[in-house]
């Protein structure tokens, strides 16, 4: 087993043991360092059973591939995911900052306009 086969399969465990728990991972090859954010906070803070686990995780990483880093992280962390490889416990909407960000999938191209959806729009002169 590889470490990204390793973190994965522990993450799916946290996420079926903690359902209010949302985990991102990223792999960042040049630190050789695998980052895993874990929101929300109050598990870091408040969960004792979600701390022994993640500490078990950590030990056992470290153990398994001594020359790897795994980092856990969660909100406001000065180190982000920034281009995530996956994501447990999350739904087809992101949320960042009181604002809604949704994700497109563009399936193909039609020649055809509706004009029955621009009907509402004004023209300012």
């Amino acid at each position: 087993m590889n470490p990204k086969e390793f973190i994965k399969k522990r993450l799916q465990f946290l996420a079926s043991k903690f359902s209010e728990a949302k985990i991102r991972y990223e792999y960042r090859e040049n630190t050789h360092s695998h980052i895993i954010e874990i929101i929300p906070l109050n598990l870091y803070e408040n969960n004792e059973d979600y701390l022994l686990e993640e500490t078990r995780i950590e030990d056992e990483f470290e153990e398994l591939f001594p020359t790897e880093n795994i980092i856990f992280i969660s909100e406001n962390s000065l180190t982000e995911i920034k281009s995530p490889e996956f994501e447990l416990g999350y739904s087809d909407f992101i949320f960042e900052s009181e604002t809604s960000c949704i994700e497109f999938e563009f399936l193909g191209v039609s020649e055809e306009v509706d004009p029955i959806s621009v009907d509402y729009l004004a023209i300012a002169a």
